[in-house]
């Protein structure tokens, strides 16, 4: 099914449900150090995606060339997103609300990356958005595992966050696909553990699903987490995966480099061209004096 047509499907599943969700989540950090669900540090999502709070409703989206709606593997990369989101009753079409656009500032794409060691089992999608709603960063994540070996990445991480100020992030999600999982739950933890109580970690921003070829739930949907930071950047760690053993599987994981929350702008590289050029010719000018006033 196309993404329009899952679109127009979930609009009219929200007139016929009565229901409450729908909106970026702010993460806390539950009383400090621990987390859970009765402090509030774990928020939890719903099987329901019209009762799930981190769910948003995509009204429209626009493709890049090549990664459109129709491509059969659901590999799409959109270049805009129009989404809505609701509060109360989602019966009553007056509480759902065409929020904003969510416009692809930069994606990259990762391939063969190991769960377990030489797996090679998935394909890692990165995006960086705007969101006109309020203008901030909305960095995105997609996991496609694509092995039928009985493995599955039960978390998902984007690190990097407590580096560029102090502040909560906030989470969503959204379908781009008919194969996509929903985000089960969110936290602020690098915990790999589906433990009830998690340490509090301010860097991480972990997001719960269960990606498995073998279960059928092969992707993950368009993770989101928007931040208060007004730069990206590269990091060599930036975005996580792990297999927590929920099935007697090996508890095993890793990451990938990937965009990552920066407190400063980084300079392009025609910028750095021309810092370099800058101090040459400092350099030159300094040696020339100097060699004037040995003269």
């Amino acid at each position: 099914m196309k993404l329009k047509t899952l679109v127009l499907a979930t609009l009219l599943t929200v007139t016929a449900t009565a229901s409450y969700a729908g909106n970026f989540v702010q993460l806390t950090n539950g009383n400090g150090t621990i987390l859970s669900t009765v402090n509030g540090g774990i928020k939890s999502g719903a099987q329901n995606p019209n009762a799930d709070q981190f769910h948003l409703l995509v009204q429209d989206a626009t493709y890049l060339a090549g990664y459109e709606a129709s491509n059969p593997n659901g590999f799409v990369v959109a270049s805009t997103i129009d989404y809505a989101t609701h509060v109360g009753n989602p019966n009553n079409p007056a509480n759902i609300k065409s929020t904003g656009t969510l416009t692809l500032l930069d994606w990259r794409v990762t391939t063969g990356v190991d769960l377990s060691p030489g797996s090679k089992q998935a394909t890692v999608y990165d995006f960086v958005y705007q969101d006109s709603a309020d203008g901030k960063l909305v960095f995105a994540t997609r996991y496609l595992n694509q092995v039928a070996n009985n493995e599955e990445a039960n978390f998902l991480y984007r690190y990097n966050f407590s580096t560029t100020g102090t502040y909560t992030p906030q989470v969503a999600w959204l379908f781009s696909s008919d194969n996509d999982l929903r985000l089960y739950e969110a936290a602020l933890t690098d915990d790999h553990s589906f433990n009830s109580v998690v340490s509090y970690n301010q860097n991480v921003v972990r997001q719960k699903g269960d990606f498995s070829v073998s279960e059928g739930n092969p992707w993950s949907g368009l993770f989101l987490v928007k931040t208060d930071a007004q730069y990206y950047s590269l990091g060599s760690k930036a975005i996580g995966y792990f297999q927590a053993g929920e099935e007697g599987q090996p508890v095993v994981g890793g990451f990938i480099s990937g965009f990552v929350a920066s407190a400063t702008a980084v300079p392009e590289p025609q910028s750095y061209a021309l810092m370099m050029a800058g101090l040459s010719l400092v350099g030159i000018a300094a040696r020339r004096r100097k060699n004037q006033g040995a003269a």
